[in-house]
C-alpha cells in the first residue's frame, strides 16, 4: 500500500502491523504542509492517487466538498465508527452529502508550554497552577507578557500569529458559519483574535519567528521566547529539538482552557487498488489501543473519547515538563470544545490573515491596514 502526507505514520504502528499482516507492506511519501495537499489535489485531478492520503483538518472543508473523489467508507462500514471518535472531529469527515470520507487522526488540544528558568529570573511565578492562574483569558496572558518584557527585554510569545490561531480556534464559527456562509469579515471572533495578536504585536511581546523555521526551532533551546501556545503532538517536537532544556520547560492551562490546532484524516482516493486493505489498516491504526501506543510515543494525544476516562492517559505525566500532567491537561483543553464549520476556502482565508500579521511584525503595515487587506485578499480568494 502507499501513503501520502505531510506527516509520517508512526513507524512503530506499522511495523507492529506489517508484522501481524505479512502481506501488506506501507509505503510513504511525505511532503512539507502546503505541497502535499497540493499534489494530491493534481494526482486526484487526473483520476490517481495513493491507496492512503492524509489530509489535514485546515483542508478538510476543500478535499471534502468532492466525496466522488475518495471511497465512501460506510461501503467498509465506517458509520458504525462514529460514536468512536469526538463528534467534532468525525464531522469534518463526512461530505454535505452523507458520504464518509475521512477518518480522524489524534486531536490538537491546547496548552501553553512556558520556561520556569526565564519566568524565575522575570520574577513571575514558577508554580504550573499558580502560572494558570495568570491567565484565565487572553488578556491575562498578554498582560503577564508585558511583565515578563519589562523585567527581561526579551520576547514572551514566538510569534503573534500563534496567538491569533489559538484563540479563533476556539471560536464555534470561525471563518464559515453553520449555513455555509462565509462570515470571516463580521464574525467578533475573529476580531477578538486579531486584536488580541496585534496587541501582542504592538507590545513588543512576539518574537516573530516563522512556525518550523530554524529561528523557531532554535528559540526552543535559547530562550528565544518564555511561552509557545503548544497543541499536543508539540510537545515531542520540543523535546526533540531542546533536549538540553529538560526540566526547564512546564505546560499550563490555555488562556480559556479549550482549544484544538491540527489533527488530520486519513482517506482513500477512489483510484486506490487495495481500498479494503486501506481500510482496515486505517481502522486498526485509529482505534483507541493504537492511538493510546501513539500518544505514548508521539504525544498524539488520542481522538477516541473513550481514553480520556483511561488512567494510561488521565494519569499521564512527561519528566522532560518537570512531571506535568499532560495527559489531565490536554483533556480538558478538548472535552469542552464544540469545534468550527470548515469551508472549501478554509485554508487559503486563513492564510490571508495569518499572512497579515506578519505583515505588522515586520513593520510592513498598520494593524488596521493589515485587517483591511486580509479581509480584501479573503474575498478575492474565497470568490
Amino acid at each position: 500500500m502507499t501513503y501520502w502526507g505531510f506527516a509520517d505514520l508512526p513507524q512503530e504502528r506499522v511495523a507492529e502491523y506489517e508484522e501481524l499482516h505479512p502481506n501488506v507492506t506501507i509505503q510513504s511519501k511525505i511532503s512539507d504542509y502546503d505541497a502535499a495537499h497540493q499534489g494530491l489535489l493534481t494526482a486526484l485531478a487526473a483520476q490517481q492517487g495513493p491507496d492512503i492520503a492524509q489530509v489535514a483538518v485546515d483542508f478538510m472543508g476543500e478535499f471534502r466538498a468532492t466525496p466522488a473523489a475518495f471511497h465512501d467508507l460506510r461501503e467498509f462500514g465506517a458509520a458504525d465508527l462514529q460514536e468512536s471518535f469526538l463528534e467534532w472531529r468525525w464531522n469534518p469527515g463526512v461530505a454535505d452529502t452523507g458520504e464518509v470520507v475521512g477518518i480522524p487522526t489524534d486531536v490538537g488540544g491546547m496548552a501553553i508550554a512556558y520556561r520556569t528558568d526565564l519566568f524565575e529570573e522575570a520574577g513571575l511565578p514558577t508554580d504550573r497552577d499558580e502560572v494558570a492562574a495568570l491567565w484565565p483569558d487572553w488578556e491575562g496572558y498578554l498582560a503577564t507578557g508585558r511583565e515578563y518584557v519589562a523585567a527581561m527585554d526579551r520576547p514572551f510569545v514566538n510569534a503573534g500569529k500563534a496567538i491569533y490561531r489559538a484563540a479563533s480556534n476556539q471560536a464555534d464559527e470561525k471563518y464559515y458559519d453553520a449555513d455555509g456562509e462565509l462570515i470571516f469579515d463580521s464574525n467578533p471572533a475573529i476580531r477578538e483574535a486579531w486584536d488580541l495578536s496585534m496587541e501582542a504585536v504592538d507590545g513588543g511581546l512576539s518574537a516573530d519567528l516563522a512556525t518550523w523555521s530554524p529561528e523557531w526551532l532554535a528559540g526552543m533551546a535559547n530562550g528565544g521566547y518564555a511561552t509557545l501556545p503548544a497543541p499536543a503532538w508539540m510537545l515531542n517536537t520540543i523535546q526533540e529539538q531542546a533536549p538540553d532544556t529538560a526540566g526547564n520547560w512546564d505546560i499550563a492551562t490555555l488562556p480559556g482552557t479549550v482549544g484544538n490546532d491540527g489533527g488530520s484524516y486519513l482517506m482513500i482516493p477512489a483510484a486506490s487498488e487495495n481500498a479494503q486493505a486501506a481500510y482496515d489498516f486505517i481502522t486498526w491504526m485509529q482505534a483507541p489501543e493504537q492511538q493510546l501506543k501513539t500518544f505514548n510515543d508521539d504525544s498524539a494525544l488520542p481522538s477516541t473519547p473513550e481514553l480520556f476516562t483511561d488512567e494510561a492517559l488521565t494519569g499521564y505525566t512527561s519528566e522532560f515538563f518537570r512531571d506535568a500532567p499532560v495527559g489531565e491537561i490536554y483533556i480538558r483543553s478538548v472535552e469542552g470544545l464544540h469545534g468550527y464549520p470548515l469551508g472549501p476556502d478554509s485554508r487559503i482565508i486563513e492564510q490571508q490573515f495569518e499572512s497579515a500579521v506578519g505583515r505588522v511584525e515586520q513593520g510592513v503595515q498598520t494593524g488596521d491596514e493589515a485587517w483591511e487587506q486580509a479581509v480584501t485578499d479573503a474575498q478575492r480568494e474565497a470568490e
